[in-house]
This record gives C-alpha cells, sequence and structure tokens, in this order.
C-alpha cells in the first residue's frame, strides 16, 4: 500500500450516493474501505473503483452489526494506524405515513441504523481520524431532520437525532484538526428517493454521480469546516 494515499471508509456503499462517493474519491489517490449489506453490490463498486486505477477493500457489514463496526476499527487500525477520511452515508427510509401506524419494530430499525450506528462510528474511529493530518468526517442526512415534516416518521427523526448528535462531536473537537461536516444532498436519483416519491419524473433529478462530485470537492477543500451543514442544492 502506498503510504502517500489516504484511507477512507464509506458506508452503505453497494449503490446510490454511496457507491459514486467511494468510485470518485478512489480517483484521488484515495484507497477506499466499502460497507454495506449485499456483497454483490460492494463487487460490482469494487469492479468500477479498479476499472478506473483505483483501490479498494470490501467489508460486508449490516450497520445494525454494532460489534462489527468495533472490528472493523481495530482492523483499520492493525493495518493502516489511521483513518483520513469517514463517509456516514448507510441509511434505510423505512414506512412513510402517519407515525403512529409505524411499527414499533421497524421504527426501532431505523433509528438503529441512521442514528446509533453512526453513534458507533465515531466512538470507533474517533481517534483513527484524530491520528491523520487529513482528518474529515461527513455524515449524509436530509433537511427532515431540521424541518418537522409529516408522514416522514422514524426517518426523519432519525436524521434529527443524528444532526444533533454530529453538531455535538463538533462542538467537543472544535480546537483539533478533525473537520466535521453534515450534508444534505437534496432530491437525488436513487433508489430511496424513487421509493419516497413514486410519481416523481426521477430523470429531472440530479445524478448520485453529479452529488457525489460536490460532495468530493467539499472533502478537499483547504479550509476546516467545524460545526456546519452544508445543502448540496445551494452549491
Amino acid at each position: 500500500m502506498d503510504e502517500a494515499k489516504k484511507i477512507a471508509l464509506i458506508t452503505g456503499a453497494s449503490d446510490g450516493i454511496g457507491s459514486e462517493i467511494a468510485i470518485e474519491l478512489a480517483k484521488k489517490k484515495t484507497h477506499v474501505i466499502i460497507t454495506g449489506r449485499k456483497l454483490s453490490g460492494l463487487e460490482i463498486t469494487e469492479d468500477k473503483i479498479k476499472s478506473n486505477g483505483g483501490t479498494c477493500t470490501i467489508a460486508q457489514l449490516d450497520m445494525t452489526d454494532f460489534i462489527g463496526i468495533d472490528r472493523l476499527g481495530i482492523e483499520i487500525f492493525k493495518r493502516w494506524g489511521k483513518l483520513d477520511i469517514l463517509i456516514a452515508n448507510a441509511a434505510i427510509l423505512g414506512t412513510l405515513g402517519p407515525i403512529h401506524h409505524q411499527s414499533s419494530e421497524e421504527f426501532f430499525d431505523v433509528i438503529n441504523i441512521n442514528l446509533l450506528s453512526n453513534h458507533r462510528l465515531i466512538r470507533s474511529f474517533d481517534s483513527l481520524l484524530k491520528k491523520s493530518n487529513f482528518s474529515k468526517a461527513l455524515f449524509l442526512s436530509s433537511s427532515v431532520g431540521s424541518i418537522p415534516k409529516p408522514f416522514w416518521g422514524a426517518y426523519a427523526v432519525s436524521k434529527s437525532g443524528l444532526d444533533h448528535m454530529v453538531k455535538i462531536w463538533a462542538e467537543e473537537n472544535k480546537t483539533n484538526n478533525l473537520s466535521i461536516t453534515i450534508i444534505n444532498p437534496g432530491k437525488t436519483k436513487t433508489k430511496m428517493r424513487l421509493k419516497a416519491m413514486p410519481g416523481e419524473i426521477q430523470n429531472t433529478l440530479p445524478s448520485a454521480n453529479s452529488v457525489a462530485k460536490k460532495i468530493i470537492n467539499l472533502i478537499f477543500l483547504d479550509k476546516k469546516q467545524k460545526n456546519i451543514t452544508v445543502d448540496l442544492n445551494d452549491l
């Protein structure tokens, strides 16, 4: 492994925005570690990365496997001793509708994956990020996390909790080099968006690749970003 290469971890990289971020990031002399539940999707992402001359490590992982997240942190420490970039992208939508119709089981699953797993990422990778001279942590969120929107149920609750948790973490790291950013990608042509808005004309939406490229540009900005929320629609 080229020691000059940056090391990045991207969760939920088997398709959509996560996959496109991994592909674009690998073009920037970055070794990407990609996680996701579906091995087949991760292998497709890996093939695209390698076809562009990039390097990649697959870590098949369900984000509800909190012990697995801890083990991944240990393995990254053993192999590279640091983490330069963390992209927390993995999320599920759940069922949209009146909040009192959503089952407790589904509510729990959404909170687990969209919120609690990100707390586990912070616990597992805080020290590894601080061992890097180029430490960036980006969390993909949503406008429904800051503006109460009817019928978005557990998804909106999870994103609201995520935003507040990440802002607290950013406040706790104001005096060091760790750059922490919350990203609202906005409307994007993805499977999740199609599930949420089945009647929407998908071809009018920005592609996952165009959104990923904007995120890559943010990562490589010279200025440090602390406790900042970025709406990609404003870029």
